[in-house]
């Protein structure tokens, strides 16, 4: 996005396709994900996806709720759960990410979530260079060294490997949780 909370093209895919999804009833909420991760803007990814969605006149904001915590696919899963964790009966969720990012989203999630959950990860298109491609198989890689020895869904173990282990949260690339 830029710095004053516009997204760019590949977002607005993602948003147009969660909102076509709402809007055939495919689901009731959205939840939007993202922190305030420039340095010249203090808009959350998370904020300005819900504007977009609010913008569109076709989902209300009472069903969006942002998770502004994540700066990653592992942080969507990780802050996402606690918030369906409150919400008894939630069980099936639809995840809308890039096309050449759906398999990664899928075992991230089915990882997190655990097969306590129903998980549909779909994809917006993108013209997807091939640095992208080849970054999701590194990214897939490093996701499963992070998280080695971890059981599937066990909340506590997998946090507290993300706080000490994950580059994005201990500190060494973004600020420490």
């Amino acid at each position: 996005m830029s710095k004053d909370g516009k997204l760019n093209e590949e977002s607005t895919n993602r948003m147009e396709l969660a909102i076509d999804r709402f809007v055939r009833n495919d689901a009731t909420y959205l939840i939007t994900c993202g922190w305030d991760y420039r340095a010249d803007s203090t808009i959350a990814i998370a904020d300005a996806m819900s504007q977009f969605a609010i913008e569109s006149g076709k989902v209300p904001p009472a069903s969006i709720i942002l998770a502004n915590q994540s700066r990653d696919t592992v942080g969507d899963a990780i802050f996402s759960k606690q918030i369906i964790q409150s919400k008894p009966g939630w069980t099936r969720l639809l995840i809308v990410t890039s096309d050449y990012h759906v398999a990664r989203t899928l075992e991230i999630f089915n990882f997190i979530y655990s097969d306590q959950y129903d998980i549909e990860v779909i994809g917006a298109p993108t013209a997807a260079a091939n640095e992208q491609v080849n970054s999701e198989s590194s990214s897939l890689v490093a996701f499963r060294k992070t998280f080695a020895g971890i059981d599937c869904g066990d909340d506590e173990s997998i946090y507290k490997r993300l706080c000490k282990d994950h580059p994005f949260y201990n500190g060494v690339v973004h600020p420490k949780l």
